[in-house]
């Protein structure tokens, strides 16, 4: 709980959470929060697991998907990437990632259509995109869109063997044969061809019809060539769907600006983790809300009222219940 307000403020620093809990004792009662301690928090940091931080996460998530308008679209199109949290290495050397900067990487599957993570991992900076993607669940008949991080042909031989779609770039020195060559239909579409991998490396794909589309992008005149298993989309819807890559990388624009996780509570690893955790948990409570209560405010806006009365004892629909419109006739007090 202490946690959770203290991403939802913006505490700084675990004593000014704490002397924030303390001043607002008396708003407290209705929750179950008592008297804080600064080296009670701390030693939670360092010990509790995160076993149920992740339970809360998945639980709030399913609470998030029974919602009629997001259940008929969550899980057509996911993405994935990851983002890097640096850290100071001299407070964090158990995450040494370069010669002077530690750091923590969040592997995320995002759904665009829910505006939410879906799942997330936590590894050291120095893991490979590659490598941690084996763990990301699969979901059968989804259409998965990355970039060339996760080009690795056992993860993509698992994408086609579960009946999913995937979409990325293609790496740069990729060897191909090109089996049959469409028309390149679309605005900036160059090049539409399907074609068989001859990488030793992606020895896996071998003999699988896969799908090369060039395209031309008008904003930085830049080609790219995108590799999909996808071979009934048109090129451009391709293309589209690579675009959307831009959410996930949004998503994790906003949580970092909006919630508390370049500055942490704790050295410890289990107290960063604890803290990103709550992070997360507290986005997608702030999107069930929004999601229940008022889609038609951003989630700034949510945020912003729900930081500002986040102790008060109120129903959120009063949190967030236009005020009524006064009179013509009412007289307001004048100012002399």
């Amino acid at each position: 709980m202490a946690l959770l307000i203290g991403q939802l403020t913006g505490a700084s620093s675990l004593r000014g959470l704490v002397e924030q809990l303390d001043a607002q004792s008396h708003k407290g009662y209705h929750l179950g929060l008592k008297s804080v301690r600064r080296s009670t928090l701390a030693e939670a940091n360092q010990k509790r697991s995160t076993a149920v931080y992740y339970d809360v996460f998945y639980r709030l998530l399913a609470r998030l998907s029974r919602q009629k308008e997001l259940r008929e679209v969550m899980g057509q199109v996911q993405l994935i990437d990851s983002t890097t949290i640096s850290l100071c290495k001299s407070q964090y050397q158990w995450a040494n990632f370069r010669e002077h900067k530690s750091g923590i990487k969040i592997h995320t599957l995002y759904d665009p259509n829910a505006v939410t993570p879906i799942y997330f991992e936590m590894t050291k900076a120095k893991v490979h995109d590659g490598k941690a993607v084996a763990n990301i669940p699969v979901f059968k008949g989804v259409t998965y869109v990355f970039d060339r991080a996760y080009n690795g042909g056992e993860w993509l031989k698992k994408l086609m063997d579960e009946d999913c779609f995937f979409v990325g770039r293609m790496k740069l020195g990729t060897t191909y044969e090109v089996i049959e060559t469409r028309e390149a239909a679309g605005q900036n579409v160059i090049s539409d061809e399907l074609i068989h991998i001859k990488n030793r490396t992606n020895d896996r794909l071998k003999n699988r019809l896969l799908r090369r589309i060039v395209f031309h992008r008008e904003s930085d005149q830049k080609e790219l060539v995108f590799f999909t298993s996808d071979l009934k989309r048109t090129a451009l819807e391709v293309a589209d769907l690579y675009k959307q890559r831009w959410q996930i990388e949004l998503f994790f624009k906003w949580i970092k600006q909006n919630l508390k996780i370049k500055r942490f509570y704790g050295t410890s690893e289990n107290a960063v983790k604890l803290q990103i955790l709550v992070a997360m948990i507290s986005y997608v409570l702030l999107r069930l809300i929004q999601q229940s209560l008022c889609p038609d405010k951003s989630l700034i806006q949510v945020s912003t009222r729900i930081k500002s009365l986040i102790l008060e004892k109120m129903p959120l629909l009063e949190v967030f219940r236009k005020p009524p419109d006064l009179p013509d006739d009412f007289l307001q007090l004048r100012l002399i």
